[in-house]
């Protein structure tokens, strides 16, 4: 005897009818590139850009003090025979507004120092994790606690992602605000926010569903080289997601599977451009993070293609736990990094967009000022984070440089590990208030906002 399975109706979601409406929208039958003229920005749009360092920068080669008595102390920890050592002759020297003192970027960041200097890039010193305000005295005796599994990197990653020191998080502090301006834009049908080659905590949302793209310009089936072929496999598929499941994982894999071809039928035409304005910035940066900030800006180039008003981009860069031979690497990892951001902002500056893009640096933590046995360093805490935009107050350095001698008051232990001074929520709920969301769901994204008194640095216009 046979025995029929109830099959599951279709999701009433409001999830799933956007991603139909999309797949519908999208024109999948045709595959067919859309007209990519440049159209002037929507009113209002705005798109924030995550890039971040994994592995814990070291803040203290990045930015070195550059007067005498601030390089001086540098040296003092970091002499040359560290191998760590920066020559004061080869850094790139900015001038801080707001600072008396000077300050060098690294030579590796010589293309940044034109951005600050033209008022377009800022610092925000001694960012990390924190569960409130802290002391030395207070971490020490236990008295305020510490973010949980301090200066261990998938913990502290998870942390500075999730915008949780608790460590139990498991969304972050970029999905949730896609969930939030989403909600305010139920008519727009592309995901709010876009991760690059990787899915991140902090792209992670409760409502919303992260689009992730590669870092290369091949976001599509494969193709055959028969056209009637693809065409014929392309109906079949959609023939397969229409077709009842018996199950809560068919109901998800289905649901992946429309937005993954919706948003192809839309991003693969963008990536396969030949016309894009901003692809000739990046000639000559093959790097990944350089691929990375070319596929963002691209997207941001066809925002009247995607209709978002409000977008968030993540870009991952590897490779800064630099406990060995960090002098070469580091080097290496913030030339790419600073190429790849330079040319972004020229990219930028030339669709006109330059004032509605605003780029920021995050890591899970710094490095040690004290040298590693092995000419590296090790882990530390709070590090520097910059950000950069036409919106941005740049030209200045915005909350407090731990003073650079071991065993101080800003130094956990006698290592020079920093306790940070500004917290991921400060600067995450600057970035967001800026993007858009709202002060009503600063809560929603940031829980533990309030723990802090200062809500806002003030480096966005």
């Amino acid at each position: 005897m046979s025995r029929r399975i109830a099959m599951r109706p279709p999701i009433p979601s409001p999830v799933r009818r956007r991603l139909l409406q999309a797949l519908i929208a999208s024109g999948l039958v045709g595959f067919a590139e859309r007209n990519r003229a440049l159209a002037q920005t929507a009113p209002g749009y705005r798109a924030l850009v995550c890039l971040f360092q994994q592995g814990g920068n070291d803040g203290e080669n990045m930015l070195v003090r550059f007067d005498g008595p601030g390089y001086q102390k540098y040296n003092a920890v970091r002499p040359a025979a560290s191998s760590l050592n920066i020559p004061q002759g080869q850094l790139a020297p900015i001038q801080p507004a707001n600072l008396g003192t000077p300050f060098g970027f690294h030579p590796a960041c010589a293309p940044l120092k034109p951005l600050f200097d033209q008022n377009k890039l800022a610092v925000i010193a001694n960012v990390g994790v924190l569960a409130k305000p802290s002391v030395r005295a207070g971490l020490e005796n236990g008295t305020i606690p510490r973010p949980a599994n301090l200066f261990s990197h998938p913990n502290m990653e998870l942390a500075a992602q999730s915008a949780d020191a608790s460590g139990f998080t498991r969304t972050g502090w970029g999905g949730r605000a896609a969930d939030r301006l989403e909600a305010m834009t139920p008519q727009i049908l592309f995901p709010a926010l876009t991760s690059i080659n990787s899915l991140r905590s902090y792209a992670l949302a409760n409502t919303s569903i992260p689009l992730t793209v590669p870092d290369n310009p091949w976001f599509t089936l494969g193709g055959s080289n028969n056209w009637e072929f693809d065409v014929t496999r392309d109906a079949a598929m959609r023939e397969i997601l229409s077709l009842p499941r018996e199950n809560i994982y068919d109901d998800v894999a289905q649901v992946l599977a429309e937005e993954g071809l919706a948003a192809s039928s839309i991003v693969h035409p963008i990536l396969q451009s030949t016309t894009s304005a901003v692809t000739p910035f990046f000639a000559g940066f093959n790097t990944q993070i350089g691929r990375q900030l070319k596929t963002i800006a691209q997207l941001i180039e066809a925002r009247a293609q995607t209709k978002v008003p409000r977008q968030l981009f993540y870009a991952h860069q590897w490779g800064y736990d630099t406990h060995g031979g960090q002098l070469g690497l580091h080097h290496t990892l913030l030339a790419e990094m600073s190429q790849a951001l330079a040319a972004f902002q020229a990219a930028m500056n030339a669709i006109g967009v330059a004032g509605n893009v605003t780029t920021f640096t995050l890591s899970e933590f710094g490095r040690t000022f004290k040298p590693a046995s092995n000419a590296g360093t090790d882990h530390g805490w709070g590090t520097y984070a910059m950000a950069l935009g036409g919106a941005v107050k740049g030209g200045m350095f915005y909350g407090q440089v731990p003073e650079p001698v071991l065993d101080g008051p800003n130094d956990l232990g006698k290592e020079g590990r920093w306790i940070p001074t500004t917290s991921i929520e400060t600067l995450g709920a600057t970035l967001m208030r800026w993007l858009g969301v709202p002060e009503s769901d600063m809560p929603y994204v940031f829980p533990n906002l309030g723990a802090f008194p200062v809500k806002d640095l003030g480096f966005l216009a």
